[in-house]
Parts: structure tokens; sequence; C-alpha cells
């Protein structure tokens, strides 16, 4: 899997011109096919169907499925969708007001949090390493005793950061970039490296 942009005619243009490289091997990514099709809920519930592109490396021959970069690797709902839950915990809502709020199924709301709680302390740290290479000398971190809220709070920080120094962005879109889309992935996803 590789993170793209969510213009599908630019990620062809870029696939088709040799411009992806390969996240395993740096080798040039080449047009493969497409994955299934797949709804894709953003706010409100809106559902988008998506049929991925499919890329294959020219070097290692292993195959990756290009997500657009305002969805999470294996989740149904967008990045802002699942940021918004996130937000809303991290400011002390329960996962019923949440999913509520959201129009989404209660047991959904629950695995998103609690999939977050438990790479809360290694998401903070990952998104404050990325805030010190992108502006280091940001300000001190003050935990507020909660990991979730202080992941949460990193996260924030690095969206800041970043738009001061590239321009504006979605946040939570920005999270599915740097986590390679597994903001909500098991332990054993690494995270893209930030070197």
């Amino acid at each position: 899997m590789l993170i793209v942009g969510i213009d599908p005619a630019v990620v062809e243009s870029n696939l088709l011109a040799g411009r992806l490289a390969c996240p395993s091997c740096e080798g040039e990514l080449r047009p493969w096919g497409h994955a299934r099709k797949r709804d894709v809920r953003g706010e409100g519930a809106v559902i988008t169907i998506r049929r991925l592109r499919r890329s294959i490396c020219a070097l290692g021959r292993k195959t990756h499925v290009l997500v657009p970069e305002d969805t999470l690797s294996r989740r149904r709902d967008t990045a802002e969708v699942i940021g918004s839950c996130l937000l809303s915990k991290a400011g002390g809502a329960g996962r019923r007001s949440i999913a509520t709020a959201l129009g989404r199924h209660e047991s959904t709301v629950a695995g998103w949090l609690r999939r977050f709680r438990a790479n809360a302390v290694r998401i903070r740290q990952h998104f404050w390493h990325w805030a010190e290479i992108i502006a280091s000398g940001h300000g001190a971190f003050s935990p507020s005793g909660s990991a979730f809220s202080d992941a949460v709070e990193a996260i924030g920080v690095v969206g800041q950061v970043a738009v001061r120094r590239f321009g504006p962005r979605p946040p939570w879109s920005l999270a599915s970039v740097l986590t390679g889309g597994g903001l909500l992935a098991t332990r054993a996803h690494p995270y893209p490296s930030p070197m």
C-alpha cells in the first residue's frame, strides 16, 4: 500500500510517468490494474464509491494499492471522520454521543477509539518527532496525563507547524500520510520513518 494524493487523474499521470516509488525498495511503480470497488463514507455519511489503483514495482515485483491520503488503511470512513471522532473523545465526549453525532454505529466508534488508545504513546512519539523535523523549536510539549489526549494533541501540533511551513492541508489527511495510512493499524504496523 502507498498513500497518494486524492485526485485520481494526477495519481494516474504520476504512475504512468514513473514518478511513484515503491515504499519497499524505492523502485519505480508501474500500473497493475485496480483493486475491488469500495464504499468510503465521508461527513454526514455521504458515500463515495472508489476503485483504487494497483501498481507493481519494476524492481521487486511487489504490488501496492494506491490509497488516497484522505483514507486510512482498512477503514471504510474517511480520515477526517475518524479524526473528528478522536478529537471529540479527547475533548471528553463518550462513544455513544460521538456515534450519534457522526451517524455511525457505536461499535464502529468503539473500535476506532480502542485501536487509537492502544497505540497512543507510539502515535504521540511519532508525531512529536515529525513536529521537530518540520519546525524544530516549535514549543514545549506539556503532557495532559492522558496518553490518548496527548496523541491527539501531537497530531494537531504537526498539523499547525505543517500549515505554517507548507500551507493549508486537512490535518487528518496529513496524519494518514505520515503514518502510511496506518493511524489505526495494529502495533506491528511500522509507521514511515521521518528520516
